[in-house]
This record gives structure tokens, C-alpha cells and sequence, in this order.
């Protein structure tokens, strides 16, 4: 995965007409163009959007918006030839964005939500309707004809809504300005089996490849790193006390080599995996997996994808996939889970 180091935010400066044009009638200017799309807008209809006024207003309101970033497209078409203005470059201070710009969002915010969890569900929603108001008039129809044609698939249905009180104690213990504070915990496991404890919380993840959110925590009384599924957390409450982890590398080697929610404590491992087939090489140098430190190397016949791990479970369910097609090269201890995994698997079709 490829992560961008973040910009520090700037606040938008707003239209300013310099005494000469008003502000909301450069805004006016600047939403007629912009609607105008690719015909484009002559300046007497720029006049006609201002209520009639004199074309030297329309042209000192395109020389300020100029001025403050804009710029123009100004192409002379028609009988008289007459300048269209459209709109190349929106100035610095415009809060709209560009419906490629919303479809991004929208695919991202589909894709979360393919991670079987509804961790965000009220905060996207908002986020979607800020989006939508905006948009432009006509950057709106364009976003909701592209729109019918985008899907994302792979991800996972989350069929159980998250407690919202639980969810505000974990992000209140995980957030909290000073360091993170202590955070009971009502657990079920897997086996229907509920206890209590209190952890440490470090970071949330997000695993498509087991389709879910996970809490990663110190378990002090264990003294070790621990995955809790949100949706299986029955209850939380963030604690008054500070949370104490004396050292942070095994919950920084559990957030960064764990697949799938699996994860040991032990050394990180490289796996290498024969990848044969006419799809799967190309589809795997295409789209290599988001795999801790993966590579996808050419290979007589196909690829070896090799990536970092810590346990067995979470590369053996990647490997799955490619059926036949995948022969595990390294480590021996995975050739042999294989093995063991896929002749047990034969034994229940004989």
C-alpha cells in the first residue's frame, strides 16, 4: 500500500471584488461558466445571469477571477463571432469540487464499506451530502449518470450494525489528546464465549481480506498485542487512567505483518509463491496485494508473489485462491501447513 504523506490544510480565501464587482456576483460568474460546460458562455450572457448589467462588469469580473487563480477557455464560435468563455481553472478560494472528484469519493466510500463494517455509516453519509452541495448544477447530473455505472465488488455485507455507544467509548480512549486511555472491554469470541478485560487500544484496522474492523490492543494482563472484532465487541468504556505500554514493537509488528487478523508475536518470515495460469500472473502484476512488503516478480511461467508474514492461517487463505496454479516455494513450515490443509480438504469429497 502507498501512503502519501499528508498536506497541511489551508483555509480558502474568499472572493474578493476589490471594490469593483461584489463578491457574490463574482460567485455568479464564476457558477454560469462552470454551468455553461463545454458550449461555454458569451459575456452578454454573463450580463443577462447578473440581471442586466454592463459588459465592462462582466469584464472586470473575469479579469478578478483571474486575478485570484481562475483561468478561462475563450473560443470565438457563432454568427457574429463571439467569445465563449468555459472554465479551465477554478479560482484559489472555490469550494466546489469536479464530479471526477465526487466519483473518487463515492468509489472509496463504497470500497470502506465493502470492508464488512459499518464503523463510518454516519460520518459517509454526511460526507456524501457535503459532497453533493458542492457540486455544481450540472457537475451533479454528470456524477449521477456516471454513477449508475460504478460498482465495487470483493468486499463483504455487514449484516450487524455497531453499537454507537460502544464505538464512542472506543474512539474516546483511542483519541484521547493526552495518550490513550485504559478501555474495558465486553468481549464474545468466536466460540460464543464472553469475558471482560481491560486493554490498551493502539489502532483500528480495516482487513478485506477477512472482511472486517478490528481493534489492535495491549492486553496487559497477558502482556501481549490482541485483535478484538468491532462487531463482536458487546460493550466499552474508556477509563480515567492513562494506558501504559512499555514497548510498542510487537503492537507496531502485529499492525504492520498482520493478514487477514492473523498475526504472531514471532519474526516476520518471507513467503514465495509459484504463480502459474494464464490469468493469475498478469491479474497479480496488474493489482499485486495490499501484502505486507510484497513484490511480484517475473518467472518462467507465471510470478512469484512474495510477501512478510508472522503466522500461516492468513497467507494460507491468500494462497487458496490461486488453486492449483500455486506452488509455495518458502517457508517449508507453510509447504507443509499446505499440504496438511489441502489433504484434508481432499478427504471430504472421496
Amino acid at each position: 500500500m502507498v501512503r502519501r504523506s499528508s498536506r497541511r490544510m489551508l483555509e480558502s480565501p474568499r472572493p474578493d471584488g476589490g471594490g469593483l464587482v461584489k463578491p457574490e456576483r463574482l460567485q455568479a460568474v464564476l457558477e454560469a461558466v462552470r454551468d455553461a460546460g463545454e458550449r461555454g458562455i458569451t459575456k452578454e450572457g454573463l450580463a443577462r445571469v447578473l440581471g442586466g448589467t454592463a459588459l465592462r462588469t462582466v469584464d472586470r469580473a473575469i479579469a478578478l477571477l483571474e486575478d485570484q487563480g481562475a483561468r478561462f477557455g475563450k473560443a470565438r464560435s457563432g454568427r457574429p463571432a463571439l467569445i465563449h468563455f468555459t472554465l479551465e481553472k477554478a479560482p484559489d478560494w472555490d469550494s466546489k469540487i469536479t464530479p471526477h472528484a465526487r466519483m473518487a469519493l463515492e468509489v472509496a466510500l463504497m470500497t470502506l464499506e465493502g470492508t464488512a463494517t459499518e464503523l463510518w455509516f454516519d460520518q459517509l453519509e454526511s460526507l456524501r451530502a457535503l459532497a453533493d452541495s458542492h457540486l455544481s448544477n450540472r457537475d451533479r447530473d454528470l456524477f449521477r449518470a456516471l454513477q449508475t455505472h460504478v460498482c465495487v465488488r470483493g468486499g463483504a455485507d455487514d449484516q450487524q450494525a455497531l453499537d454507537t455507544r460502544m464505538l464512542t467509548q472506543v474512539l474516546l480512549a483511542l483519541g484521547h489528546p493526552e495518550g490513550p486511555r485504559e478501555l474495558e472491554l465486553a468481549y464474545q469470541a468466536a466460540s460464543g464465549r464472553t469475558t471482560t478485560r481491560t486493554v490498551v487500544p493502539f489502532t483500528l484496522t480495516h482487513d478485506v481480506f477477512s472482511g472486517g474492523a478490528f481493534l489492535l490492543a495491549w492486553d496487559p494482563a497477558k502482556q501481549e498485542p490482541r485483535h478484538f472484532r468491532l462487531a463482536r465487541i458487546l460493550g466499552a468504556k474508556a477509563l480515567p487512567k492513562r494506558g501504559l505500554v512499555t514497548d510498542k514493537g510487537p503492537l507496531e509488528q502485529a499492525r504492520d505483518y498482520q493478514i487477514g487478523g492473523w498475526f504472531s508475536p514471532g519474526a516476520p518470515f518471507r513467503i514465495r509463491v509459484r504463480v502459474g495460469g494464464t490469468h493469475w500472473p498478469r491479474a497479480l502484476q496488474d493489482a499485486p496485494p495490499a501484502l505486507p512488503s510484497v513484490e511480484v516478480l517475473k518467472d518462467k511461467g507465471g510470478v512469484i508473489l512474495s510477501f512478510l508474514a508472522t503466522e500461516l492461517n492468513g497467507p494460507t487463505r491468500i494462497i487458496l485462491q490461486f488453486g492449483a496454479e500455486a506452488e509455495v516455494l518458502e517457508p517449508k513450515a507453510l509447504r507443509g501447513h499446505l499440504a496438511a490443509t489441502l489433504k484434508d480438504m481432499a478427504a471430504r469429497y472421496r
